[in-house]
């Protein structure tokens, strides 16, 4: 019985964690993915930075210029967060428009945690860097 508590203790925890993870991806490409090869298609050079926090239910999207300095900066609130295949796919609705994107986190125990955006029919990697985010909420 103790066992059974401890395995169903750890998976809380587990569950827990990564419903509350917290990421700043530095991205330096976009790059276009064919989802039935996996190949990628096309890539285009960029200067941006994504906030997630899904304890607090934010995402926000910084627009770089070549020297790094914020061009754009926009908040996007997380309504809705769904598990699928491994992955965790986020719905973020924009503040300014009402549109609502959708965003798919890879949570990869090997290359790391790699942010997906999902448009359309089309899949891009947010190909760069990644460091935890210290959120409002702890």
């Amino acid at each position: 019985m103790k066992t059974m508590n401890k395995i169903l203790f750890c998976g809380l925890f587990i569950l827990a964690n990564s419903l509350s993870a917290q990421y700043s991806f530095r991205v330096k490409s976009y790059n276009e993915i064919n989802l039935e090869t996996r190949e990628t298609i096309s890539t285009r050079e960029v200067n941006q930075i994504f906030n997630v926090s899904l304890r607090d239910n934010y995402l926000v999207h910084n627009v770089l210029d070549e020297y790094g300095n914020i061009e754009d900066s926009q908040l996007y609130k997380i309504i809705k967060q769904e598990k699928r295949n491994d992955l965790l796919w986020l719905s973020c609705e924009s503040g300014v428009t009402g549109n609502v994107y959708e965003y798919i986190v890879n949570e990869d125990e090997v290359s790391g945690p790699q942010l997906f955006y999902f448009n359309s029919g089309t899949l891009y990697l947010l190909d760069g860097s990644m460091t935890r985010l210290k959120t409002y909420r702890q």
